[in-house]
């Protein structure tokens, strides 16, 4: 996708979608779901060689909490801000829900 930022991510994050992409062998997803501690929420999902992380990010309806997680976000110490703005992630990988 031609001219996908980190700002553009966010706003796609706001009104719901989930996003998918992967960053050095890492497959990394945002996404919403729920489990035992939370209902409905968003998360910060990490595959890398079979090894999982979620990370919770906000509750599902809380966009100003969800869009200052992301903020916090690092991967192989680099900010999601980094990652998506300097296009570090292959672009092919790009898939929104």
């Amino acid at each position: 996708m031609d001219n996908f930022t980190y700002q553009y991510l966010k706003d796609l994050l706001e009104i719901g979608h989930e996003i998918e992409f992967d960053f050095g062998g890492i497959f990394c997803s945002i996404n919403n779901g729920q489990n035992e501690n939370h209902k409905a929420s968003w998360y910060f999902s990490t595959n890398h060689k079979g090894e999982f992380t979620n990370t919770f990010l906000a509750d599902f309806y809380d966009t100003k909490s969800l869009l200052e997680s992301l903020d916090h976000i690092k991967i192989k110490e680099k900010s999601l801000e980094e990652v998506i703005d300097q296009e570090l992630y292959d672009p092919s990988s790009l898939t929104i829900f």
